[in-house]
């Protein structure tokens, strides 16, 4: 097969066509790159100085640097959006407040968790609560604050798949707005708060989603997102919950991308999430990450076999067993068999499964990304 640019590469395993090799991701989203700690590890290991940029302070990742991402041959780069202007402020050193009023406190791991917002709390919440909120006005010009301008130079500098991050979808925010615990028993409970509660959050995404498309015009090719629906070993939620309340405002979060801007959409959830998937394709996901091949039903010859058809697979090297506790040549192996079992006919994006940890040996990291590139399956 003749040699695809690393664009074509992508789009076309995202179209369900065979490539020339499997397309591999690194750093384009913040759930596909790397703990800090990792990364200096692997710059150590690889000879390349530089200082190591973060995503974020409170998310403590590295954004990999075009010499790596060159290193490894990687398909993809990172477009975020900028900073919220006025409403963000570190309260102390340990502690950070968002525009949506969520705190954000440092865990002794250095982990940064939500630990309060607007909507903890309250034992019966009602329509006049969420009046009480200071919403996040999507027309905040830090969003986009020379996002035209780094859109064009990913686009006049590589070609690469661009992938717009967007914020956390409906499910994330609305559980850092409200606490884990109580937006769940909300969707029994407190129906009417909830999903008045989602619709607000669903038009503000969609306000931001459509005025950062307009700046970058056709220097995109991937809207990313994500919202956790499963734990380890199971659905979050009942699934027909989800298709009752939530699935038609994922799909008009995503009718509204797609009306805008000739994109594909990348969805982010952990878990045992086999039970969405068709859902998923039906609201307009083309791939799903980060297929968390260890959780329970998570199969990936049998996903491929059941939805390989209607969504693309991106991610299946687990963080978890191979990439911290394999020798290489048994991260090597494992890459073999995810192309082997989920690359046929397309619909494969190779990366690990959510971000590489700071237990992971360099040397392993170094083995997933070279077997990706080099590796050509049998049915090739």
């Amino acid at each position: 097969m003749a040699s695809m640019t690393h664009r074509e590469r992508v789009l076309a395993a995202l179209n369900h066509q065979e490539t020339d090799r499997i397309p591999i991701d690194f750093g384009s989203t913040i759930v596909s790159t790397i703990y800090y700690t990792a990364y200096d590890r692997l710059k150590e290991l690889l000879g390349i100085e530089h200082e190591t940029v973060m995503l974020a302070r409170i998310k403590r990742l590295a954004v990999p640097d075009e010499a790596i991402l060159q290193r490894f041959d990687i398909d993809t780069r990172y477009l975020p959006l900028g900073a919220y202007e006025g409403a963000q402020k570190e309260v102390d050193e340990h502690t950070y407040l968002d525009e949506w009023g969520t705190t954000w406190k440092q865990a002794e791991d250095g982990h940064f968790l939500f630990a309060d917002g607007p909507f903890f709390n309250i034992k019966k919440p009602g329509l006049a609560d969420l009046d009480r909120c200071n919403w996040p006005d999507p027309d905040n010009p830090g969003y986009y604050k020379g996002l035209a301008e780094r859109a064009a130079a990913l686009r006049q500098n590589s070609d690469c798949a661009i992938i717009l991050n967007m914020p956390n979808g409906l499910v994330h925010q609305g559980q850092f707005l409200r606490g884990f615990g109580d937006w769940l028993k909300d969707l029994y409970k407190s129906r009417e708060f909830v999903c008045a509660m989602m619709d607000r959050i669903a038009d503000i995404w969609i306000g931001i989603a459509q005025n950062a498309l307009d700046t970058v015009g056709e220097n995109v090719d991937i809207v990313f997102f994500g919202d956790d629906l499963a734990t380890q070993q199971a659905p979050l939620l009942n699934p027909e919950i989800y298709r009752e309340l939530i699935k038609p405002r994922h799909k008009r979060m995503i009718d509204a991308v797609k009306a805008r801007a000739d994109v594909k959409v990348l969805y982010h959830s952990c878990g045992a999430v086999a039970p969405f998937i068709g859902d998923l394709a039906d609201v307009g996901v083309d791939a799903l990450n980060p297929v968390q091949v260890t959780a329970a039903n998570m199969d990936p010859a049998e996903l491929k076999a059941q939805h390989g058809k209607r969504i693309s697979f991106w991610g299946g090297i687990s963080t978890q067993q191979v990439l911290p506790f394999g020798t290489p040549d048994e991260v090597r192996a494992e890459v073999r068999r995810m192309i082997d079992c989920l690359g046929r006919d397309g619909g494969y994006v190779l990366n690990s499964v959510h971000n590489i940890q700071g237990d992971v040996p360099a040397a392993n990291i170094v083995a997933m990304f070279e077997e990706a590139r080099d590796y050509r399956p049998r049915w090739h």
